[in-house]
């Protein structure tokens, strides 16, 4: 006869077996406690770094704060892998649009390409959706392609998302907020949520198949 199943409090951390569990990944089963999600979550950003070669050991860095609740951990998970490097950063803010992808848009356009790298504070559930808009509208307006950022299919060089690889909920999770923002009202978003919700692991199945250049192609990606 089965048992009743399982609650958040009954299970283990399968890294280190703390009962202080604080999330279950649906798309692999892991169940992870705090420390551990954060732990995750920094190999993430480190493996996108180097995955993509998205930043060099002595660039100066621009980091962008969206204006959303993330905008704090998103910071101090960055902070922490940058500060056995000799780099420096600065912190810069979006336009003040309700949509983030607005707000990336509008400063993309307004800001001159030079010298250093600005990470964007884009993730795994943005990569995905914008791809996904690519698909269904045609509109290349943004995308989010190995953790670079292009415009109209043209890269905007030194501008760069190493948190391509870190879902939405989870870094929610980690910052103690229920809060998604206004951006999650952009319908795409929404449906990277319901495809996630049905199908655990599309996003990251999406992601892997973006970085194939036979893929982009057959979709009407070609870069010049």
């Amino acid at each position: 006869m089965d048992g009743p199943p399982l609650t958040k409090n009954a299970l283990r951390c399968s890294r280190c077996g703390s009962s202080d569990v604080l999330i279950v990944r649906r798309y692999s089963g892991e169940v992870l406690c705090r420390r551990c999600l954060r732990d995750s979550l920094l190999s993430r950003i480190k493996r996108a770094i180097s995955r993509y070669k998205l930043l060099r050991r002595d660039d100066n860095i621009v980091f962008i704060r969206s204006g959303l609740k993330r905008d704090d951990l998103l910071w101090d998970l960055f902070s922490e892998i940058e500060s056995g490097f000799p780099v420096s950063i600065r912190e810069e803010r979006l336009p003040p649009y309700a949509d983030l992808w607005k707000a990336v848009l509008a400063f993309l356009k307004e800001r001159e390409e030079g010298k250093g790298k600005v990470v964007l504070p884009l993730l795994l559930d943005d990569a995905v959706g914008l791809l996904l808009r690519f698909i269904f509208t045609g509109s290349p307006s943004l995308l989010v392609l190995k953790g670079r950022v292009f415009l109209a299919l043209r890269e905007v060089f030194g501008h760069v998302s190493p948190f391509v690889e870190i879902p939405v909920e989870e870094l929610l999770a980690l910052a103690e907020s229920r809060e998604m923002g206004p951006d999650f009202e952009n319908i795409y978003l929404k449906l990277v949520r319901k495809l996630e919700e049905e199908n655990p692991g599309m996003r990251f199945n999406v992601l892997r198949v973006s970085e194939r250049e036979d893929f982009l192609r057959s979709i009407g990606i070609v870069f010049r």
